[in-house]
């Protein structure tokens, strides 16, 4: 079973996890492929997800909200019945399944980190830099940082970190201080870098080729 998280999505309403999802579940036998519609959020045919969607700022990182993933997870798993549960998740979505391997450790098999701010610290600070020092950006958060949960996470499950070096939204070095922090950590990771890549890689071939390959 596969989960597919979207990313904060702040200018429109996340619909584009439902596709990747039916293009995993197309592309690969024995897979159920669920796009996950994060709390708070409402999707392109205003659907709406319980809970608080925040300002779309890194500020949902939260346990409220892995607890509210995670009670999905557990609801599916108990109808699907899976023998692996794979989290693939972009930006926003990406931290959060990282989270989600820390708090709840032996839940989740291996997961796919697609332009993952997993710094939330240095990232906020450098989107306050790209965003001319807006305000927003120093409002106190409650988000976990995934950089900083590493220890907790099972050293059975297998990460894969999914980076474009052009991507201006989070940049290059906070993919590469969270794969340092994992392999510190003695995680077993994967880092895959698209040269000349954007953050906007959620289509990009080389997810769904490394999808393939954790849930192998």
């Amino acid at each position: 079973m596969i989960l597919v998280l979207h990313g904060d999505a702040p200018f429109n309403k996340p619909s584009y996890q439902y596709a990747i999802a039916r293009k995993i579940a197309k592309e690969n036998q024995n897979v159920v492929a669920v796009g996950v519609l994060r709390p708070g959020y409402t999707d392109s045919k205003g659907n709406r997800s319980k809970g608080e969607r925040g300002e779309a700022t890194g500020d949902n990182y939260t346990k409220e909200v892995l607890t509210s993933i995670h009670r999905l997870a557990e609801n599916l798993k108990k109808k699907y019945n899976p023998s692996k549960v794979v989290l693939v998740g972009h930006s926003g979505g990406a931290a959060i399944s990282a989270n989600l391997l820390a708090e709840y450790s032996s839940d989740y098999t291996n997961a796919l980190l697609i332009s993952c701010p997993c710094d939330l610290h240095r990232w906020r600070k450098h989107m306050k830099a790209l965003q001319d020092n807006a305000p927003i950006w120093d409002a106190k958060v409650n988000s976990l940082s995934p950089i900083e949960e590493v220890k907790r996470i099972n050293n059975a499950t297998q990460i894969t970190v999914l980076h474009g070096t052009g991507d201006k939204v989070v940049p290059l070095n906070i993919a590469n201080k969270y794969v340092k922090a994992l392999e510190t950590n003695k995680q077993k990771v994967k880092f895959v870098a698209l040269k000349g890549q954007g953050h906007a890689i959620a289509f990009n071939k080389k997810v769904f080729e490394l999808v393939k390959e954790l849930i192998q």
